[in-house]
C-alpha cells in the first residue's frame, strides 16, 4: 500500500514537473514572440521622423540630393540607430542609393536585398496606390500623413537582417510627390550579439542566440524567423528556466525521504509549487513593466504613451468633451548635470514625476509618461480650456519650488506646452507635435510660463524652418556683416570697439542675433557662423592701431577641443596682435569647466588675447568664476543700467560689482548705456568705461575707419 502511493506520488511530480515546464516554455515563447514583433515596429518608428518629412520630399523625389541622404539616412541612421545599410529606390523600384556603414558605397550592395525588397515593395505600393492623394495646403497649416512601412526579415551576407521599407512622405504637406510612385527607403540591421543582448535583458532571457542551422535543439526553445515568402532562415534559441526541472533538484532528496514522511513530502511539494508559479508571474509583470516604464522615474515611457493616448482620444465626446495635452520641459536641466554631476539631475528628474503625479487631480483619465531627457507629456481629460489652464498652473507652480537634495538646494524653473484636443479620431503623434510646438513659444517667450497651441504656430514653425534653411545658405554669401560699437572712457575718448554681427535677409530684412544665434546653436551652425565671424573681423580690422576690437565667442565654442588652436591658425593668417583683441565670454560657456573649456581659456590667454567677463552679475556663479578663471574686464549687464537711473538698490548693487572688480585688478564696462542721466550714475556707482547708444551706435568698418581717420589720425594706418 505504502509503496503504490510512493510510486503514485513519484509518477505525479515526474507529470507535474512536466506541465511546468511545458508550460513554463509556452509562456517564454509567447513572450519573445510579441516582444520581437514589438522590438520591429519600434525600429520602424526610428525612420518615420526622417521619411515623413517635406524635406525628404524635396530632397529625394523632386531632384535626388545624395548630400542628404547620406546625412539623414545614411549617416544618421548607422550612428544612432544601428541600421548598417541605408537604401533609396525610385519610383520604378530602381537602386539610385546605397550606404554601407555610414558611408556611400555602390548600388551593387543591393543586391543580397533585393528578393526581400521585392516583397516589401509589393506591399508598399499596394499601401500608397490606396492612400488618399497629397494636396499642397493652401493656409499652409499642418498635414500629417500616416507612415507607410512593411517589415520583414533577409539573409544577406552570411547575417540575418531586419529590412524595413518606409515610403518617403511630406508632414507639413508642403510639398507633395513628384508622382503617382514615390521613392522608398530601405534600412536593414543585422541581427547580432548587439541588438540581441538588450531584447533579452529586457525581457530576462538568458543565452538567447541566433541559429542558423535547421537542426533542432532538444534542450532549448526555439522561435522561427521567417522572410516574407514564408522561408525558414533562422532561429532564435535560447534555454527556458524549465521551473520543473528546479523543482526535481530542490526535491530530490525530501522525495527520497518521502518513504517515511509522505505527508511533509506532499506538503512540500505543494508549497514549493505555489512559489514557483508566483515567480513565473512575477517574472512576466517585471518583464512587462520593464517595457512600458521609465526605469529612473518609474512612469510609463514613450511606448506605453503611444499605447494609452489613442484610448484616451477616442473617448472623446463619450467620456470627456476635451483632452489636455501637456509637454512639460525643465528650464537650464542642462546646467544642473554640468555643476552638480548627473546623480543631481536624476533626482531633479524623479522629482519632477512625483510633481506633476500631484497635480493631477485624482482620475483614471490622464497618462504622464517620460519622453526623454527631461521632458515630461501629460494628457488629462478636462472640461474646457479654464479647466486646463487651472492644471498647467497647477504643474508649472509645482515644478518652480526649489528642490532639497543631498547636493544642497537647486533652483529649478520650467516650461510647459498646451495642445486641447476635441476630435476623438486626432493622430496621437500630431496632438503630440502641437504641444511641442507650444512649447517651445513658452520657451522663446522667456521660459517659466504656459504657452497654449495656436494655429498660428504652423506658420511660426515653418518660418523658423525657413530660418535655419537661409542661415545655412547665408554663410556662404554677403548676406551676415559686422558692425562695431565704439566704447569710450569718461573724457569721451574712444578705446576699443566691439564686433557685433548683423545679417540682412533678402525677404524678411534684418534678423536680430537674439533669433538667429540660438538657432544657429540648436541646428548645429554656430561653429561656422563663428569662424566666419573670426576671419571677418581679424581681415577687416588687421591694419587698425590704437583700438582694441572685442570678440563674442559662444559657449559651444568653448567646450570644443581645440578651438583656441583653431583661433591661433586664423589669427596667424590674418596677421594680427592678438594683445589687441579681447575675447568676450558669457558665464555659460565656463559653467562646465571642462578639460576642453579650461584649455582653450589659457591658451587664449597665452596667446595674447584679453578676456572678458560678459553679462556680469546675471548668473548664480559669477563669483565664483572669478575666482576659478583670470579675466582682464567684466561687462556690468544691460539690465542693472537700465534700473540705476530710478532704482536705487540697483546703484548701490553697481557701485559694489565695480568695487568688487578693483579688489580683483579688473576694468569694468557698463553696457547699453542710453542717457545721460544712467552715465551720471554710473560714473558715480565709480564705472569710467561705457558702450551704448549714447556713446555711439554701431558703424561699419568704413565709417569706423572714416571717423578715426578724421578724429583721431594716428590710430589707423592708411
Amino acid at each position: 500500500m505504502t509503496f503504490g502511493s510512493i510510486l503514485l506520488l513519484v509518477l505525479l511530480a515526474t507529470f507535474l514537473i512536466s506541465c511546468f515546464d511545458w508550460t513554463a516554455s509556452l509562456r517564454e515563447r509567447k513572450m519573445i514572440e510579441q516582444g520581437f514583433e514589438r522590438q520591429l515596429e519600434q525600429f520602424a518608428e526610428l525612420i518615420v521622423p526622417q521619411s515623413n518629412w517635406d524635406d525628404a520630399v524635396e530632397k529625394l523625389d523632386h531632384h535626388f540630393d545624395a548630400d542628404f541622404a547620406d546625412s539623414n539616412f545614411g549617416e544618421q541612421l548607422y550612428t544612432f540607430s544601428g541600421f548598417t545599410h541605408s537604401f533609396i529606390v525610385n519610383g520604378d523600384d530602381a537602386p539610385i542609393y546605397a550606404s554601407k556603414a555610414g558611408q556611400r558605397v555602390a548600388t551593387t550592395v543591393f543586391e543580397p536585398f533585393a528578393q526581400v525588397s521585392t516583397a516589401l515593395l509589393r506591399q508598399i505600393r499596394r499601401a500608397e496606390a490606396a492612400r488618399p492623394p497629397i494636396k499642397p495646403s493652401a493656409d499652409r497649416r499642418m498635414h500629417v500623413t500616416k507612415p507607410i512601412q512593411a517589415t520583414g526579415l533577409a539573409k544577406a551576407e552570411g547575417q540575418i537582417f531586419i529590412v524595413i521599407a518606409t515610403l518617403i512622405q511630406p508632414d507639413l504637406g508642403l510639398v507633395v510627390p513628384k508622382g503617382p510612385r514615390a521613392p522608398v527607403v530601405l534600412t536593414a540591421m543585422p541581427i547580432d550579439k548587439a541588438m540581441l543582448a538588450p531584447f533579452a535583458a529586457r525581457y530576462l532571457v538568458k543565452d538567447l542566440t541566433l541559429d542558423l542551422g535547421a537542426d533542432p535543439h532538444f534542450d532549448k526553445i526555439r522561435f522561427r524567423l521567417q522572410s516574407p515568402s514564408g522561408e525558414d532562415i533562422a532561429f532564435l534559441c535560447w534555454t527556458s528556466r524549465r521551473p520543473g526541472a528546479m523543482l526535481y533538484r530542490d526535491l530530490k532528496w525530501p522525495m527520497l525521504a518521502a518513504l517515511l514522511l509522505l505527508g511533509v513530502v506532499g506538503a512540500l511539494l505543494i508549497r514549493r509549487t505555489r512559489v514557483i508559479v508566483e515567480d513565473l508571474i512575477q517574472n512576466e509583470k517585471q518583464a512587462h513593466h520593464l517595457a512600458y516604464h521609465d526605469q529612473l522615474t518609474t512612469v510609463p515611457n514613450r511606448a506605453k504613451l503611444f499605447t494609452q493616448l489613442p484610448i484616451l482620444i477616442s473617448a472623446i465626446g463619450d467620456k470627456y468633451p476635451l483632452i489636455a495635452i501637456l509637454c512639460v520641459d525643465l528650464d537650464r536641466f542642462k546646467e544642473v548635470n554640468d555643476t552638480l554631476g548627473h546623480h543631481a539631475g536624476d533626482d531633479l528628474l524623479k522629482t519632477l514625476a512625483a510633481r506633476l503625479q500631484e497635480a493631477v487631480v485624482p482620475s483614471e483619465h490622464f497618462i504622464i509618461a517620460r519622453l526623454g531627457g527631461d521632458e515630461f507629456v501629460l494628457a488629462s481629460a478636462v472640461q474646457d480650456r479654464a479647466a486646463a489652464e487651472s492644471l498647467a498652473a497647477r504643474c508649472l507652480d509645482r515644478i518652480i519650488q526649489p528642490v532639497e537634495c543631498d547636493y544642497g538646494r537647486i533652483d529649478i524653473g520650467g516650461s510647459i506646452g498646451v495642445a486641447l484636443i476635441a476630435e476623438s479620431d486626432a493622430d496621437p503623434s500630431a496632438v503630440l507635435r502641437r504641444a511641442d510646438m507650444a512649447l517651445y513659444a513658452a520657451k522663446a517667450g522667456g521660459r517659466g510660463q504656459v504657452a497654449f497651441y495656436e494655429p498660428e504656430m504652423d506658420d511660426a514653425i515653418a518660418t523658423r524652418r525657413a530660418i535655419e534653411e537661409s542661415l545655412r545658405a547665408s554663410l556662404h554669401g554677403d548676406a551676415f556683416h559686422i558692425k562695431y560699437q565704439p566704447q569710450v572712457g569718461i573724457d569721451g575718448d574712444v578705446r576699443s570697439l566691439e564686433a557685433l554681427l548683423r545679417w540682412t535677409h533678402p525677404t524678411m530684412g534684418e534678423i536680430s542675433p537674439a533669433v538667429f544665434i540660438p538657432l544657429a546653436e540648436e541646428a548645429g551652425l554656430i561653429m561656422a557662423v563663428g569662424d566666419m565671424v573670426l576671419r571677418r573681423v581679424f581681415a577687416e580690422t588687421a591694419d587698425w592701431t590704437g583700438l582694441r576690437v572685442a570678440i563674442n565667442v559662444s559657449a559651444i565654442q568653448m567646450r570644443t577641443p581645440g578651438f583656441a588652436a583653431h583661433v591661433m591658425q586664423l589669427a596667424a593668417h590674418a596677421g594680427i596682435d592678438a594683445s589687441r583683441y579681447e575675447i568676450e565670454l558669457t558665464e555659460t560657456a565656463l559653467l562646465s569647466d571642462g578639460p576642453a573649456t579650461s584649455e582653450n581659456f589659457d591658451i587664449l590667454r597665452r596667446l595674447g588675447f584679453s578676456i572678458v567677463l560678459d553679462d556680469f552679475g546675471t548668473g548664480y556663479s559669477s563669483l565664483s568664476l572669478l575666482h576659478r578663471f583670470r579675466f582682464d574686464r567684466i561687462k556690468v549687464d544691460r539690465t542693472f543700467v537700465s534700473d540705476i537711473a530710478h532704482n536705487a538698490e540697483v546703484a548701490a548693487l553697481v557701485s559694489a560689482i565695480v568695487k568688487l572688480a578693483n579688489s580683483f585688478r579688473l576694468g569694468v564696462i557698463a553696457e547699453g548705456v542710453e542717457t545721460e542721466e544712467q552715465r551720471d550714475r554710473l560714473i558715480a556707482a565709480g564705472c569710467t568705461e561705457f558702450q551704448g547708444y549714447l556713446t555711439g551706435l554701431p558703424m561699419l568698418p568704413e565709417e569706423i575707419e572714416e571717423r578715426f581717420h578724421a578724429a583721431y589720425p594716428a590710430r589707423l594706418q592708411a
